[in-house]
Parts: C-alpha cells; sequence; structure tokens
C-alpha cells in the first residue's frame, strides 16, 4: 500500500481546490480539465473553449484577476498554424500550493505573432493581453 506524505496535496485536494475556486469566482467554463499529481506535486490544467486571440485573452484576464500573481505566455507549435496563449499560476489553498496552467489555442496571427517563429515561445505582458481584449470587446457590440 503507498501512502502519499501528510504535506503532500491529493489528487482529490487539488481536484477540490479547482472546483472552489471556478465556484468561487465568475470564471469561463473550461473545454477540458487536467489534475496530476506526482511525488505530491499536483497540476491542473484547463482548456478554454474560445478559439480567437482577443476571446482567449479576455478569458485569461478573468482567470489572471482571480489569481495572486501569473505568468503569461505565447507558444507556436512546430506546425506553425497555432498560437496558444496561456497563464501559469501556483494558489494555495489549505493543503498547500497547486501548479496551475490555463490556456487556449488560436490561429496564428502574423500581425500579432511576427516575433514568434514555428516552435518558439515567449512572454507576454499582462499588459499586452488585456490590449488583445479590445478586440473581444468591440466586436460583442
Amino acid at each position: 500500500m503507498t501512502t502519499t506524505p501528510t504535506t503532500a496535496v491529493t489528487f482529490v485536494q487539488a481536484a477540490s481546490m479547482l472546483a472552489a475556486h471556478l465556484a468561487d469566482h465568475a470564471l469561463p467554463e473550461p473545454a477540458s480539465l487536467t489534475v496530476i499529481t506526482r511525488n505530491g506535486h499536483p497540476e491542473v490544467t484547463a482548456q478554454l473553449r474560445s478559439n480567437t486571440v482577443p476571446s482567449i485573452a479576455a478569458d485569461l484576464v478573468t482567470w489572471a484577476d482571480t489569481l495572486s500573481m501569473v505568468t503569461v505566455g505565447a507558444w507556436r507549435p512546430p506546425h506553425g498554424d497555432r498560437v496558444h496563449l496561456s497563464i501559469r499560476s501556483s494558489p494555495t489553498g489549505s493543503t498547500g500550493p497547486v501548479g496551475l496552467h490555463v490556456f487556449g489555442g488560436a490561429d496564428h496571427d502574423p500581425r500579432r505573432f511576427a516575433d514568434l517563429e514555428a516552435g518558439d515561445q515567449r512572454t507576454v505582458s499582462l499588459g499586452e493581453l488585456r490590449t488583445w481584449t479590445v478586440s473581444a470587446s468591440q466586436a460583442k457590440r
């Protein structure tokens, strides 16, 4: 029988923490959720339903506003026709920290991502992400 150290966050605790976070905040409903624990270090991944840069940016900003610290990034997969935007954070619950990765993928936009070659990734500022949401709000008018 394998036991989990008392200081490690379990799969159930990580999943419960994410469920509570989703319930406590008006967050865009993810298309999928994945919870993985490796050696007591849980990782939660949420894939967004949005599929355009402005809508993904708006959803990520909504998530980021519920977290104390985030890292924002853009990644262009090797095949080069898509761009993934994401935020990473490590929210801490009563049982400890959980790695959180929220992302969405959109068609590559050469105007926004001229400096992002296929296979490359770069850090994006939260301000830049917020700027991209303007297109989403203008489209709703």
